[in-house]
């Protein structure tokens, strides 16, 4: 169990993951639902400034060494690469 001082940290990490994860569905979600690729095109944008941002943060965590913080970090940037795949086949059917 982490700890923190005498406070757990596991509680925390849960309530955390959970959250990351209700994120990534309601993106799945907005993509099914999607009903132009403008609409696609604006979710492909806000999901690209999230991978940007996961890259710096993870560079700046390998510069300080702090593997933890990649490793969790470098999970995130998976689901966020593949929510780009499925808004990149949302897009297609648009171009036919």
């Amino acid at each position: 169990m982490l700890r923190l001082g005498e406070e757990s940290l596991e509680h925390e990490v849960q309530i955390a993951l959970s959250e990351f994860l209700h994120e990534i569905m309601e993106v799945n979600e907005a993509i099914l639902e999607a009903d132009s690729p403008d609409v696609v095109a604006v979710l492909g944008a806000q999901n690209q400034a999230k991978i940007d941002d996961l890259v710096r943060h993870i560079s700046d965590a390998f510069k300080k060494n702090d593997h933890v913080a990649a490793k969790e970090l470098l999970l995130r940037l998976k689901y966020y690469c593949n929510i780009a795949e499925k808004i990149k086949d949302a897009l297609q059917k648009y171009v036919g």
